[in-house]
């Protein structure tokens, strides 16, 4: 994510004000992430595509823009599992 690069960078940099921009640019990054996801699940006719796009959604909405929180096994799995449907 870009954005959140940025803010590291502008932290990094002691620009707050730039820093403050990309956390409020990424984080509406993580929303539309989030409702695109849900979108899509809702459009789903898969059951099991259905439930890996809601799962993705319900972890997409635990991440926060400070980059700790960022579970990437979790992510891994379910990039795993989206895998896997799309082969079939």
């Amino acid at each position: 994510m870009e954005e959140l690069g940025a803010m590291v960078a502008a932290v990094g940099a002691g620009d707050r004000a730039t820093a403050e921009a990309a956390r409020v640019r990424a984080e509406a990054a993580l929303a539309q992430w989030r409702t695109a996801l849900r979108e899509q699940a809702a459009r789903a006719a898969d059951p099991q595509l259905r439930t890996l796009l809601n799962d993705m959604g319900a972890e997409v909405a635990t991440l926060g823009v400070d980059g700790g929180s960022i579970d990437e096994t979790e992510l891994d799995r379910l990039q795993q599992r989206l895998d896997q449907l799309c082969v079939r």
